[in-house]
Order: C-alpha cells, then structure tokens, then sequence
C-alpha cells in the first residue's frame, strides 16, 4: 500500500482522481492528503515525504517545477496531470517521469501507478527530478527528429510531419508530400518529444499538427481536416482542450 498525496487547485479535478483511486486502486493506493494551494504543498511536502504524489503542473500561479525546486528533498515519486498537452512534456519524459493529461483516464492511470509500483528505490527519484528541473532549465527544443527506417535514420523537421497514427507498438508518420514512415516506437513518445512544437493528441490513436488543421466538424467529439484532405477523429474527452488549443 503506497501513501499519496494529490496537488490540484480544480475541485473536479482532484475528484475524478479520488473516485478513480477508490473504485479501482484502493488495494494499492491510500490518499492521506488533498493539497489545494502552493502554501500548502510546500509545508506539508517539506514536512512529510509520501511515496507518491499526483502533481498538477500548474497551481495557481506557482507551477509543480517551482515548487518542487523549493523543497529542501524530493523522496517520493512523481506523477504530473495536467490540462495542457504541451506543457514541458518532453522534459518530463526525459527524465523518466510519467504524466496524465486531463480528464484523467481510467488505463492511463493504472498503467502510471504499475510504472511506479515497478519501480527502483526512492533515491531514483530524487535523481529524476533533479534531471527534469535542470533540462526545463536548458529549453532546449529539437530541430529535427530521428525517425528510425530500416536502413537507418531519417531526420526530419517537426514541420514536416501532418500527423502521427497510433498502430499497436508502431507509429505511422504522414509527412508532407503524400510520404509515410512507420516506425517502431509508439505514439506516447511522440506526443511526448512533439508537444511543445504545436502537436496536439486528439484521440488515443491520432497525434496531429495544428499548423496543419483546416476545419473543425463539430460533433460529440467531431473530426478534423488538415489540409492534405486527411480526415481525423477527435476523442470527447479531448473536444474542449482541442478547441483552446486551437
């Protein structure tokens, strides 16, 4: 049984994620604490050092990063949520760590807390944070992308890409100029390296560049239109961060 604590400033938010962690993870999970404000978090995290914490990026007008620097140790895991496809994913990613994105997924969740619970020793932890901390530090964005082909890598620029559709364990990339790439890397990684350069999940299974998007057909979830002529499900789920991302 592993001792959480939740840092979220959104009421519906912090709880999706209580209702979830008591139907489907109460065996594994106890939540001894609702952190509501960076005030908050800071005397209680400083003070007590839970196995788990469920991190929202963005509290008030501190972010997780901030706060996380101010702290004087980091024993515990991390799990980031956040609304915001985009936001410092890449960095998060890098440095081991694991992110859900708003409204919290059911899978999503469990596969996070399998991936902590399978996790090393607390000291990995602190390693990981101070990892990401010092790369959101560096900003460094890539300039291009190594796409793994059979006979090598093909290095391409973000603009490049139209979209990235999810196929089990493979990846295919649409690239302008009617090409498509099928890599063996899941679609995950790319959200995660493609966030901050305007790409958008709107679906499990589509990972698209806004840049490319020509119509939005409103719907229950509806669907896009880039301008390939290309056509792309939207989740519901994902309908309401689309639009403000657009």
């Amino acid at each position: 049984m592993m001792n959480c604590v939740i840092v979220e400033d959104e009421p519906q938010s912090a709880e999706r994620l209580m209702i979830l962690l008591g139907k489907h993870h109460s065996q594994q999970i106890h939540v001894e604490k609702w952190l509501k404000t960076p005030e908050e978090t800071l005397e209680y995290l400083g003070k007590n050092s839970p196995d788990l914490v469920f991190f929202d990026v963005e509290i008030r007008d501190q972010t997780a990063f901030e706060m996380m620097s101010q702290l004087p140790k980091n024993e515990f895991k991390v799990i980031f949520t956040t609304a915001h496809e985009g936001y410092a994913l890449k960095a998060i990613k890098v440095s081991a760590l694991d992110y859900l994105l708003k409204p919290i997924d059911q899978t999503e969740l469990a596969e996070a807390i399998e991936k902590v619970e399978k996790s090393r020793e607390k000291s990995d932890s602190v390693k990981q944070i101070l990892d990401l901390i010092a790369d959101l530090k560096k900003e460094k964005l890539p300039s291009k992308i190594g796409l793994p082909t059979l006979f090598g890598q093909e290095y391409v620029t973000p603009e490049e890409i139209i979209r990235c559709e999810a196929d089990v364990n493979y990846t295919h990339i649409f690239l302008k100029g009617g090409r498509k790439l099928t890599v063996a890397k899941t679609l995950k990684e790319y959200e995660s390296l493609l966030a901050d350069q305007g790409f958008f999940r709107v679906h499990n299974s589509h990972l698209v560049n806004l840049r490319e998007v020509k119509f939005y057909n409103k719907g229950k979830g509806g669907f896009l239109i880039l301008k390939d002529g290309s056509e792309v499900e939207v989740a519901s789920r994902r309908k309401d961060a689309l639009l403000r991302a657009l």
